[in-house]
């Protein structure tokens, strides 16, 4: 029988942030969706999570699913992202399994180096961190996010949606199904007060990032992790590499790694079965019952 979704908040870190739950009991896996993206990502996934005798939390992130906006003035750094999971994590009890896709797992990997006594277990999803910057290159990308502050207070922060989103989605996402996409479309829209379909998102995350992204910093963050990791690719993604810095973070991290064969970026919405069949072994392996 699969688990029924329920949707809950939780005020952590000065903001009601709202989560999907499967399942019961104490041993929680808390689900971090992507870029743009949003906690019913894990829908398809989630279910057999649970089935295996955890308890799966997806969550919206700050600004986007139906988790709060930040206030005027203020902005979507990864720092933010990070204390926003402390919080979390303390609510549901102090510790935590932790399934990242993305940019989530860039959020995860910090958080994870920051508190790692309460991480019993991290799986990353496609996602190691982006490549890395120069400091010299710092002063044209503030400049950059200023320029692009200056255009999102002349638009709004709300995003309006195309007339045709499900159609959007495939052409960004040509490997998503016809039905995951009307499905990341259904949760990740909504009507606005003039009648209008917009996006759920806040439009600030459509702003270039102002802080580069410096390797030598990650490390440090990669070293301090303490639990069990394992890395999980799509066989036909778009980032898999299979090159030194790859294998150089693979060591630091002492992950392990699987790879979803006929899955790209998004294994959990192309293959969630197997998927699931990756990361629950592992997580039944790891994780104390």
């Amino acid at each position: 029988m699969r688990a029924v979704p329920r949707d809950r908040t939780i005020l952590a870190n000065g903001l009601r942030h709202h989560l999907v739950e499967w399942g019961d009991g104490d041993r929680i896996v808390l689900l971090l969706h992507g870029f743009l993206e949003h906690a019913h990502v894990w829908d398809f996934a989630a279910p057999g999570i649970a089935a295996a005798g955890f308890r799966a939390v997806a969550l919206d992130w700050r600004g986007h699913g139906d988790s709060d906006w930040i206030g005027a003035g203020g902005y979507y750094h990864f720092a933010d992202y990070v204390a926003d999971l402390a919080f979390l994590v303390r609510a549901l009890g102090g510790h935590t399994s932790i399934v990242a896709h993305s940019m989530g797992a860039s959020a995860a990997l910090q958080y994870a180096g920051t508190e790692p006594a309460r991480v019993a277990a991290l799986v990353l999803v496609d996602g190691l961190g982006p490549g890395d910057s120069s400091p010299d290159f710092a002063p044209d990308r503030y400049a950059g996010w200023v320029g692009d502050l200056e255009r999102i207070a002349a638009r709004g922060r709300v995003a309006p949606a195309p007339d045709d989103p499900v159609a959007r989605l495939r052409e960004r996402f040509p490997r998503w199904p016809a039905d995951v996409a009307r499905h990341m479309a259904a949760h990740g829209t909504r009507v606005g007060d003039d009648g209008v379909r917009v996006w759920k998102f806040d439009a600030l995350h459509q702003t270039r990032v102002p802080q580069p992204y410096y390797v030598a910093q990650a490390r440090a963050f990669w070293r301090r992790i303490a639990c069990p990791v394992l890395y999980v690719e799509g066989a036909e993604s778009p980032l898999r590499h299979d090159d030194t810095e790859t294998d150089d973070r693979l060591a630091i991290l002492r992950a392990e790694r699987a790879t979803v064969a006929g899955a790209g970026h998004h294994p959990h919405l192309e293959r969630p079965d197997a998927l699931v069949d990756a990361v629950v072994p592992f997580l039944r392996r790891v994780v104390a019952l």
